[in-house]
């Protein structure tokens, strides 16, 4: 008898495997699909597939249709819907977040995209190093002066940019036209990069989170610059566009802090984040 794959053996399980990918199948095939083209689009010989789709049935996650198509079920969305209700986007995220923190060995933040404000709502950390950034969960952290301020204002016009620094000031940028060229290297590499500008000696990466085409968050790791040279920066942002990858596949249809059970605290005067520990 076949078992699950275990946590500590890693060891795959074909059955499970078929079933699941049978299952992602459907995504592409919302009308519904016919045992021979789904044979045809997966390799599987129909005899075997038969019998996975048969279970499926059985245990209610596709039906079959008069014409003998097959169908997801509200099965599958019953269960995720429950999960998050149970968990909450918190508790959905958070296993992305962990997952680049552990990876990473370093500080990685998400956070979402308010009006003209980016509000640091969550954060994982990595096992190691005690030495860490603090994070800006709960604060509203002046927008260009962090990577994931940098990956939301990229996806503005530059005039609108523009009219978001000039209301939330530039205390710590010295140049408006070297803002906006970065942000044109940020729309054509897909990541946003900072250093020093918000915590001299810190440095951090961001990729964007959309939903229906529009900028809605960001994942952004950081750390101190001896641990995160440029270098390294740059080799990272394929796993952290990944990562926003991955919760933008989990992200309801809007997000805002209180979410998260967060009040968030404005800038100071200064436009530095008014700071607090978490």
């Amino acid at each position: 008898m076949r078992t699950a794959t275990s946590a500590v053996s890693g060891t795959a399980v074909a059955s499970v495997a078929r079933a699941l990918r049978v299952l992602k199948a459907f995504a592409d095939h919302p009308g519904g699909i016919a045992l021979t083209r789904l044979s045809a689009e997966l390799g599987y010989g129909k005899a075997s597939l038969s019998k996975i789709m048969s279970t499926l049935e059985r245990e209610g996650f596709v039906r079959r249709d008069g014409a003998g198509h097959f169908h997801l079920t509200w099965r599958l969305l019953a269960l995720a819907f429950g999960h998050a209700q149970r968990v909450g986007i918190s508790g959905v995220c958070m296993p992305v977040l962990q997952s680049l923190a552990d990876e990473t060995d370093e500080l990685v933040q998400l956070a979402v995209i308010e009006g003209d404000h980016v509000l640091f709502v969550a954060k994982a950390e990595g096992p190691g190093h005690s030495l860490r950034l603090l994070p800006l969960v709960g604060v509203v952290a002046p927008t260009h002066a962090t990577a994931s301020g940098k990956v939301w204002l990229a996806s503005l016009p530059d005039d609108r940019a523009l009219d978001v620094m000039r209301r939330q000031g530039l205390a710590r940028v010295t140049s408006r036209a070297r803002l906006l060229a970065e942000l044109r290297s940020v729309r054509r590499d897909g990541y946003a990069i900072t250093d020093g500008e918000l915590d001299e000696g810190g440095r951090a990466i961001a990729a964007p989170i959309v939903h229906r085409g529009r900028v809605v968050g960001a994942i952004a790791v950081s750390g101190p610059s001896s641990r995160l040279p440029l270098p390294r920066l740059k080799r990272l942002a394929p796993r952290v566009q990944r990562a926003a990858r991955e919760l933008e596949a989990l992200w309801p249809h809007e997000v805002t802090a209180r979410d998260f059970g967060l009040g968030v605290r404005p800038p100071n005067g200064d436009g530095r984040p008014a700071r607090r520990n978490a």
